[in-house]
């Protein structure tokens, strides 16, 4: 996270215990609407801390300003999640228990992205770690294993050669590295996998040990692998910051597009079945929808720079 978002994020915590110490002081609430106000960061850092203390329920009283500005200094040798985990554990522990502690592990995972954000890192064993966007995971390494919890998004791996095995959980199960570069992506109710080098032996929660093989995309439930079939050549691409695509509907195209990009994007019913290929940009999204309008009959239709849908130029066999 960049400093500006580190300051962001203190200050936000500072207002939050502040409004939380003094509820109903009109001087302090013009005090944080100025401040909420006059840059779009100050609203973006806010709405992280409400929605932290909306996952995690209502503490009950008002939040302690001393615990929260000293998780709020911390940021600048924390990072997001020591800041975040002071949040929790200020209001957490006293108010909420550390149930409310765990309702939140994207928000207090180990590396984590925002949306159209990637990050690669490199683990302790030398393990290249790679997040897409809106991703998070958790790290724990012991003597006996190297684990890695996928919380949310994709990752790259390239593993370092290392004794200990290496091993990826996801919400459906385990994946076990043999000496192999791999993605994993969480969707909604089950796991891809994808192998681009080597194997990778995975077990669903509920299911058998299997091995898939290199070249190799599966995905699975918690109950059995479905739907395996062989990687595109550019199926790692993302990784540089590109989506290839060959053939893709547009709706499946501006879906993917979406991921990479706040607010609504869309496509209009009469333009979803288009087929478009090509490379597109996954860091100037608006530049990824002018080449799309260029090679098919759709224009861009903005509303908002929150809202952004594409549409037929004219009526389309």
């Amino acid at each position: 996270m960049s400093s500006p978002e580190h300051q962001a994020l203190s200050l936000a915590a500072h207002w939050f215990a502040r409004l939380g110490a003094a509820p109903g002081d009109a001087l302090v609430q013009r005090q944080w609407q100025a401040w909420h106000d006059e840059n779009p960061l100050h609203q973006w850092a806010w709405q992280r801390v409400g929605l932290l203390q909306t996952q995690l329920g209502n503490a009950k009283g008002a939040l302690g300003y001393q615990v929260l500005e000293r998780a709020g200094r911390g940021v600048a040798v924390a990072g997001r999640r020591g800041l975040l985990k002071g949040l929790v554990l200020g209001v957490g522990v006293g108010a909420l228990g550390w149930a409310g502690y765990r309702q939140a592990p994207v928000l207090l995972a180990d590396l984590r992205t925002g949306t159209g954000e990637r990050l690669t890192h490199t683990l302790d064993d030398g393990t290249t770690l790679v997040l897409n966007t809106a991703s998070a995971v958790d790290i724990a390494y012991t003597a006996q294993t190297r684990l890695i919890v996928l919380r949310a998004g994709e990752i790259f791996i390239a593993t370092a050669k290392d004794p200990r095995p290496f091993i990826v959980r996801s919400v459906q199960g385990a994946m076990q590295a043999l000496g192999t570069r791999f993605s994993v992506r969480q969707q909604d109710g089950f796991t891809q996998l994808g192998v681009f080098e080597h194997a990778v032996a995975v077990r669903p929660q509920a299911g058998e040990n299997v091995v898939i093989p290199s070249g190799q995309a599966v995905s699975f439930n918690t109950q059995a692998l479905f739907d395996q079939y062989p990687l595109g050549p550019s199926a790692d691409a993302w990784i540089n910051g590109r989506l290839v695509v060959d053939g893709w509907r547009l709706d499946r195209l501006i879906g993917e597009l979406q991921r990479y990009r706040s607010g609504y994007l869309g496509c209009a019913p009469e333009v979803a079945h288009l087929r478009v290929s090509g490379s597109y940009p996954l860091d100037d999204i608006d530049l990824a929808l002018s080449a799309i309008a260029r090679s098919l009959p759709v224009k861009v239709e903005r509303r908002t720079d929150w809202w952004v849908r594409l549409t037929a130029k004219s009526a389309l066999a």
